[in-house]
């Protein structure tokens, strides 16, 4: 099998990782690794057993020892990447305490925003898919017209009719409430 690896089989790859990848990922977790940890850690292992495949070490004919050794020396590293990481970020100054601007901003927005979903919510079910699609997901008007199965002439007089809806009640709120 590992003859057939070495010559590029990607099924040969993917049976080594069948057969071991469960005893390396047993291994990093009995050495102390949380299971998502682990998984990362397996993952990288057998990256480096295909950077290495040509001097990779068998014992029995079997790949499973190397494997073993380079998870613990791949967990090491790891361990060792997040004392220094800490160790960095112990020294940076701390940060004085400001408010995000983001912030400042959802909160003058929350009641327009809020008010915007309403009146989406309210609108027809295939407008306010139209909408989401073209002004959220980046679809073209006839990208998206397609994917409703309306042509896109119709796409277009629905969205503008929605668009003129959707700032006539905002305007309308706005001057209600003395901000326009």
């Amino acid at each position: 099998m590992w003859q057939h690896l070495l010559a590029g089989n990607e099924r040969a790859y993917g049976l080594i990782w069948d057969r071991h990848r469960d005893r390396v990922f047993r291994h990093l977790v009995m050495g102390g690794n949380s299971p998502s940890d682990a998984e990362d850690l397996s993952a990288a292992v057998f990256l480096e057993m295909w950077r290495r495949r040509l001097s990779i070490r068998f014992v029995d004919e079997s790949a499973l020892p190397w494997l073993i050794v380079t998870a613990q020396n791949v967990a090491r590293n790891a361990t060792r990447a997040r004392i220094r990481h800490r160790r960095f970020l112990s020294r940076l100054p701390p940060q004085p305490d400001q408010r995000d601007h983001a912030e400042s901003h959802a909160d003058q927005n929350d009641e327009t925003v809020a008010r915007l979903r309403a009146l989406i919510s309210a609108a027809r079910p295939a407008d306010a898919r139209l909408l989401a699609m073209t002004a959220l997901e980046g679809f073209t008007l006839a990208e998206a017209a397609g994917a409703l199965g309306i042509s896109e002439p119709a796409a277009k007089m629905r969205l503008s009719r929605l668009r003129s809806r959707l700032r006539a009640d905002l305007q309308s709120d706005l001057s209600a409430e003395g901000g326009a």
